[in-house]
């Protein structure tokens, strides 16, 4: 099965793909500054060309666990994307999953490979990647323990 990790943002949004349910890679960054509704129907379209039968966006709660701003504006994306897709006859799952620390944890990878975390939205497709590792990991360790 393939899965498309999110990392929703206002300004850029970043996707990453496993194709095994193993490994991600990031796959591309999308423009959000044209509004809800147009990002998710760019990725729906992304998400329809790849056939993924999951779909993992990033909730990003407060560090205390509470929510936030950006919940509510990540849910309401969730929303326009789950419409997006229903008008493509398209229904993968969607989930969402915990992504405190994933932009943190991101520019330290980028920093390893020698570069810094600019505009271009290469962060924001290592924290798609993240999301999504973290959450294929948590899948596979729930199958573990009903072994």
């Amino acid at each position: 099965m393939t899965y498309i990790g999110i990392d929703y943002g206002d300004a850029r949004t970043g996707v990453a793909v496993s194709y095994d349910g193993i490994a991600s890679l990031p796959l591309c960054v999308v423009d959000s500054t044209g509004g809800r509704k147009k990002t998710a129907s760019e990725i729906a379209r992304i998400i329809r060309e790849r056939s993924a039968g999951t779909v993992v966006i990033g909730h990003p709660l407060n560090m205390d666990g509470s929510s936030g701003k950006r919940v509510a504006a990540t849910e309401k994306f969730a929303k326009a994307l789950k419409s997006a897709l229903e008008e493509a006859s398209a229904a993968p799952e969607i989930a969402f999953f915990d992504e405190r620390l994933t932009s943190r944890s991101a520019a330290s990878e980028m920093a390893l490979m020698g570069r810094h975390p600019g505009k271009d939205g290469i962060v924001d497709q290592i924290s798609a990647s993240i999301i999504l590792d973290a959450y294929i990991a948590s899948i596979r360790n729930k199958g573990d323990k009903n072994e």
